[in-house]
Parts: C-alpha cells; structure tokens; sequence
C-alpha cells in the first residue's frame, strides 16, 4: 500500500471518530419539552331563580324587578278576566256580600291588558307589602282604606292618580266592570312619578323545590286529592280540578270553567293553598252599604296546600313584610313545586271539599275548624 493511501485511510478515520465524538456530546444535551397551553373551560354560570315562581329567570338583574300588585273583579259581569294566569301569586279574598276579590302580583311576565280593575281593600294592607312592597294599581278606595294604604308605605298607582296613561275603558263592558290595565307600560309610568322600578335585593320570595339541593320527603304527610272545592260564601264557590297531564289544577266558578278573555285558556294553577285567617267585620262600608272585612293575614294559623295531586296539611305563618311560609305538621318546611301560585283566604269556620284523597292523614296541624 502507498503511502499516500495511508494517509486517506487515516484522515476518514479520523473525521469519523470526530463526527462520533460530536455526537455523543449532543446526546447529552438536556432537551427542554414545552407543553402547549391549557385553556381553562368554561364554567357555567350558577341558575338565577324568579322568587315568586322558583323558575328559572334569565339573569340576576331580571329578579330585581319590583313587583306589580293588580286589584282585579271577580263579579259575573267581570268573568272572563284578563291576565290571571301571567300572576306569579294571585290571592283570592272574600269582599263584601260574599263576592270574592283578587289580588294578583306580577314580575316574571308582564303583558299588556289585565282587568277588569277594581277598588283596594284592607287585606291588600298585607299583601302588598309581603310581597315586595310592589307598585299597587287599584281603581280607587274608601277614605279609611286609603288611608290605611298610606301608612303602610303602599306605592300608589290608582287610577284616580295615573288617570288613562296606563289605564283604559275603551272596550264594550259597561262602568265599572270595564277598567282594564296596560301592565307594560307600568314601569315607564312609575319611572316619570319617581318611583323605583328595581329593588336593591331580590324580594323575599315563597318556599320553591327549585331553591334547594335536598327536598324533603312529604310522604308521611300527604294524601291524594283530584277535586278541591272552597266555598267562600253560599254564592261563590270555587272548584279546582288536577289535570295529571298537563300537571295544574284547573278552576271553576259556581260549577263554570273560568277561562282567560284574551287567550280562551283555562284558569289554571301549579300550587293551590287554602289558608283560614281571621276576618273582623269594620265600620267601614262599600258603596251598596255592606261592611267591609279586616283580613288578618299576619300571624300564623292553618293551612292546607295541594300540588302535584296531593295535599298537606299544615301551618301558614307572616310578617307584616315577608310572605307566608307553610310547615308541615313535622316543622318541616313545605317547598312548593315551581310555578303560579294561588292562595284562598278562608274564614275560620268554613270547611273544604275534597276528593280523591285517602284517609290516612287527619288533622295533623292542630288547628281546629273555629
């Protein structure tokens, strides 16, 4: 061998143990992995629940809508009546002659015609500031009973003071059956007068299933009922169906389907509550010369509350700025199923009617019948 083929020889080995060297040295290099960024999810924002129907609302500045207190007629010359069933609570009392009066409260939905419009009475001393201290629309009042309203710090919106901008009597029934309310112009009206329209918390609402994460069982307590009959006077009685399928109680009028003028549907309801309070006859008098009744609806006494085809018997108890709660005979609060709710006013002495229940639970509250 040459020794110029020596030296090639030795040059590639050369350069080829170099190169070998090189990469022994880069193996152990420390290689650095950058993982790619994590993007957080999304958390779902927490439900907001109307207070006076425990369903769900659309936001947290939604449930802060004062609420609307409606008197509303139930004469015959006012059936059918507009808006009932947009009511978060309507309460049903006994006025003068046995006649039956509502007081219908609005938040959750608001819709323009609601009537017909009657006069304020004393019970609506308690309602209106149990339920929020709502804007309370009325057609007007005796001077006694006004002056009852003012001392509560009642928001008046009567019709002797809004005059037409919210109100109208442009349809065919005759005076006074004939008052009706824009319940959407509401709030503009108030909002021109100074008055809130929002309130700082949510109002203080009732007892819902939707507003807690463990519901009590009422099966100790309960019966199964399909009929309710609640007679406030020899003239008026009022008759409530469950309807299974469409899960509301339907309701009639002195054997009558009472329906909504607007929609043709029935007056319906998710929770029915009969509730006995104290009625004291006044010097006060309508204009037809009848007294008029001071409810007592603060307090507490016996109740009966039916939903989902069932009833519980228990206690109702109030503040002068809170709304009723319910207990079952337990102590154990009882959460009503989201949803309207109706609530009839009974004199102490007058018994209900009802059907389809079992026998198995008597006269767990404690309360008499006087």
């Amino acid at each position: 061998m040459s020794r110029k083929s020596i030296l090639w020889i030795a040059l590639i080995c050369a350069l080829m143990i170099a190169l070998v060297g090189l990469s022994g040295c880069r193996g152990t290099e420390e290689v650095v992995v950058v993982p790619p960024p994590v993007e957080e999810p999304e958390l779902e924002p927490e439900p907001v629940y109307w207070p006076l129907t425990g369903l769900e609302a659309d936001d947290e500045e939604a449930i802060l809508a004062r609420p609307m207190s409606v008197k509303i007629e139930n004469s015959p010359q006012s059936r059918p009546q507009s808006g009932l069933n947009a009511a978060d609570v309507v309460y049903e009392t006994i006025t003068e002659g046995g006649i039956t009066r509502f007081n219908a409260i609005y938040q959750s939905e608001i819709i323009d015609s609601v009537g017909p419009v009657r006069s304020a009475r004393l019970s609506d001393v308690w309602i209106v500031p149990q339920f929020g201290n709502g804007l309370f629309l009325y057609s007007g009042c005796s001077g006694p009973i006004r002056t009852a309203l003012d001392n509560a710090g009642i928001t008046n919106m009567s019709h002797g003071l809004m005059g037409n901008t919210i109100f109208n009597q442009d349809n065919p029934r005759f005076s006074p059956h004939n008052l009706y309310l824009n319940l959407s112009m509401v709030y503009d009206a108030a909002e021109e007068r100074g008055y809130d329209i929002v309130t700082e918390d949510p109002v203080v609402g009732l007892d819902f299933q939707s507003l807690t994460e463990e519901n009590p069982s009422f099966a100790a307590v309960q019966t199964s009922a399909t009929h309710v009959n609640v007679p406030f006077s020899p003239s008026y009685n009022m008759d409530w169906s469950w309807n299974a399928e469409d899960e509301l109680w339907e309701r009639s009028t002195n054997g009558i389907e009472q329906t909504d003028l607007d929609t043709e549907e029935r007056i319906t309801t998710n929770n029915l509550i009969v509730v006995w309070a104290q009625h004291t006859q006044t010097g006060y008098r309508d204009s037809a010369g009848s007294s008029t009744y001071d409810i007592a609806l603060g307090g507490e006494g016996r109740a009966s509350i039916f939903m989902d085809g069932t009833r519980i018997d228990g206690t109702w108890t109030a503040t002068a700025s809170t709304p009723p709660t319910f207990t079952d005979p337990r102590g154990d609060t009882i959460l009503l199923v989201p949803g309207r709710t109706w609530i009839s006013v009974l004199l102490p002495d007058i018994d209900i009617n009802v059907e389809g229940e079992s026998e198995e639970v008597e006269n767990l509250t404690g309360y008499g019948a006087d």
